[in-house]
């Protein structure tokens, strides 16, 4: 697997924006131009409609989604007024409220894209509002834990859907823990986004975070090279993420796109259809009693056969469905036949793949440590509280207050009423007393002062994932804040498509989180903090890794690593295929070094303890998942990095255990950047740790 350092940031520019009427004035809201009907009187004649933001058919599933709202103003005057989205679980816990305000013009339609942050088991209701906060219209659904795949078909009527939707599917990666006896197995399913009714694009995603319900996105080039800048950006990050996207070619001319050419690693030509392609793909053998299922077919139908097609170019490489390349975590695939029309649609060959390619882009997911957007479930969030509670590093203060107690337990009682019962003068120790207490009293609370500080402070714990050689990956920040006052907070997000949510918070304390999305951005409003306790936020967005770090062959049998991130490398394990490790105390900036001259941890007793660990895999379906196990790692990194196998620990238990962090087939680096992101500040308080940790998978970059 090869990932190519290409990013599409130069190029998005390219990409023409979608043409709207007159937009409300604030950035959640794309106003939709249309003939202005006549409006009856009262505030009766505002409709309002609200949809999944991925399609109808898309779950709500627990972690990030979107929803889309459609208020239409059938009045003679403008009308503004806010969207809410609230998820809770059960009555009022783990609340999670995003709003947005909307301005729409008499006779018009406003649509108002909103994320949201969904519980298992609970539920979201969105409701519109004027701004005198009368209901315009309501909706509710359930937060589901289907056993689904979901398949976004960019398309204004979706063919696919008739075809594909509920044919049963096996992956192989099983995060659910086994399929049960009696049900029918993990299910596709097939949705199609809205298009807006004045330009004829595609509402999606303006956060790369809401795709996470998609397995896989399948578009045509020409509705590729049509998407907006920020759609743009979030769907190439939902790939750079680790994220599987297909491209159907809907005109020749598209192949010069720089879109597709960003997304292919270089420039591509056409060819005949690849040998891989025409392989035989025999799919697994559906349950019994699956509602739908795929007929197998050796050979695409005749009609089919003559319009097939290959590439080449780039990174792309002959696959069982056209070509495919990796970009980021991600991959991209050059479709061979367009499955969003007739006749390819209704052959089972073409079906068959199409099936298959969101079963890989599914089982791919199992690699990922921290899914931009999703919910792994049930995990342990202490430990990264821990690394960003300032009471963790206070803890002498206890010491000293208990010993200074007894000192005064000591001084008070004993000493203090024999010195003065030797005097003659026993009655004396009662003034002493109050004196001696009080003194006690300041000391105790002046060490705790101490210890504690007396001004805000903040944390950062960020892991970057990214392919070799890329500029920029993924990236999940944990971010604690602790003030010695009651105090609320705005945290607003480090970037532009980043989403936050509020992950830890101190008894008796309860989630009750409010997003703002305006022109300003977003950001969460009114964060309660409690004297002396720690909150930690959760952002989901993209950070930037300098020009990369690459990881190349050199020669037939050896391995290069070059960093150029701007940062020197620190306490770095090169994981070969194979689960070969080697070790480098140090990376410096700008240094290229080979994998044949780090310390094989193989040859030490600490790296043969942890390599024994790794091997002890875990099954997730029919898939093999390797641990961190950061417990082991301890002993490796300690003397070049202090504290970092307390942050691996954090980031390996917050993660869950369904992770493959040493795909056997591509390398994996793993190390902790020194300087961290460089920031100062958050949300007004001091910055006074910024641990910053990388994971690089896979070949690519400059040698």
């Amino acid at each position: 697997m090869r990932l190519r350092a290409l990013s599409l940031v130069p190029i998005l520019a390219l990409a023409p924006l979608a043409t709207h009427a007159e937009p409300a004035p604030v950035v959640a809201a794309t106003a939709i131009a249309e003939a202005p009907p006549a409006p009856p009187p009262g505030r009766a004649s505002v409709s309002f409609e609200v949809a999944p933001l991925l399609g109808t058919t898309s779950p709500t599933p627990a972690g990030w989604s979107g929803f889309l709202v459609r208020v239409q103003n059938n009045e003679a005057k403008p009308l503004r007024g806010e969207v809410e989205v609230l998820s809770r679980l059960h009555s009022d816990q783990m609340r999670f409220r995003a709003t947005a305000p909307f301005v729409v013009g008499a006779g018009t339609s406003v649509i108002v894209r909103l994320p949201t942050h969904g519980n298992v088991y609970g539920e979201t209701n969105v409701v519109a509002r004027d701004d005198a906060g009368v209901v315009l219209g309501s909706h509710t659904t359930a937060v589901t834990n289907m056993q689904e795949l979901f398949l976004l078909d960019v398309s204004e009527t979706s063919r696919l859907k008739g075809a594909l939707h509920d044919a049963a599917i096996s992956p192989l990666y099983s995060p659910w823990g086994g399929y049960g006896a009696y049900g029918t197995g993990p299910q596709l399913k097939v949705g199609a986004p809205r298009f807006d009714p004045a330009t004829g694009d595609p509402i999606l995603p303006d956060r790369a975070a809401l795709y996470a319900p998609a397995s896989a996105v399948l578009l045509r080039s020409d509705t590729l090279v049509k998407i907006g800048a920020a759609e743009l950006e979030a769907l190439s990050g939902y790939v750079l993420a680790g994220g599987t996207l297909a491209v159907a070619l809907a005109r020749p001319e598209d192949l010069r796109s720089p879109l597709l050419a960003a997304f292919a690693g270089g420039e591509i030509t056409p060819t005949s259809p690849h040998s891989e392609t025409l392989r035989e793909l025999v799919l697994p053998a559906p349950p019994s009693n699956a509602t739908k299922s795929i007929p197998f077919a050796e050979s695409a139908a005749e009609e089919v056969g003559k319009t097939l097609a290959g590439f080449s170019g780039g990174n792309l490489h002959g696959s069982r469905y056209g070509a495919s390349a990796t970009y980021g975590l991600g991959e991209f695939h050059l479709l061979a036949f367009d499955p969003t029309r007739k006749p390819a649609v209704d052959d089972p060959w073409v079906q068959a793949r199409v099936l298959d390619l969101t079963r890989r882009a599914f089982d791919r997911k199992s690699s990922i440590v921290y899914r931009q957007g999703g919910a792994p479930g049930t995990v342990d969030l202490d430990r990264v509280r821990q690394e960003l509670d300032p009471n963790e590093s206070s803890r002498w203060g206890i010491a000293v207050a208990a010993i200074l107690l007894i000192a005064y337990a000591v001084l008070a009682g004993p000493v203090n009423f024999t010195m003065h019962a030797n005097k003659g003068k026993p009655l004396r120790a009662l003034v002493w007393l109050p004196i001696l207490s009080a003194i006690a009293f300041f000391a105790v609370v002046l060490i705790g002062l101490f210890a504690k500080g007396l001004t805000g402070r903040s944390r950062h714990l960020t892991l970057v994932e990214a392919g070799a050689g890329m500029t920029k990956g993924t990236a999940r920040r944990w971010r604690g804040f602790f003030t010695p006052r009651s105090k609320d907070l705005t945290v607003r997000t480090s970037d532009g498509s980043s989403v936050v949510t509020t992950a830890v918070v101190a008894s008796p304390a309860t989630i009750d989180d409010h997003m703002l999305v305006d022109r300003d951005g977003a950001r969460l409003v009114d964060l309660a903090i409690l004297p002396w306790q720690t909150v930690v936020v959760r952002e989901d967005g993209f950070a930037d890794v300098g020009e990369g770090i690459s990881i190349v062959h050199e020669g037939e049998k050896d391995t290069a690593v070059t960093n150029r991130s701007g940062h020197d490398l620190r306490a770095a394990i090169l994981m070969l295929p194979g689960l070969l490790p080697r070790y480098f105390p140090t990376i410096k900036d700008g240094e290229r070094v080979l994998a044949s001259a780090g310390k094989d941890l193989k040859t030490v007793t600490a790296g043969t303890t942890w390599i024994r660990q790794v091997n002890g895999t875990r099954r997730a379906g029919t898939l093999d998942l390797h641990p961190l196990s950061s417990v082991f790692v301890r002993p490796i990194v300690e003397p070049d990095a202090p504290g970092l196998a307390e942050a691996w620990l954090a980031v390996e238990q917050s993660a869950g255990g369904l992770v493959d962090w040493f795909p056997e087939d591509v390398p994996v680096l793993l190390g902790q950047l020194d300087g961290g992101e460089g920031k100062t500040s958050d949300a007004g308080l001091k910055l006074e740790r910024d641990r910053l940790l990388v994971r690089i998978v896979g070949y690519g970059g400059r040698p």
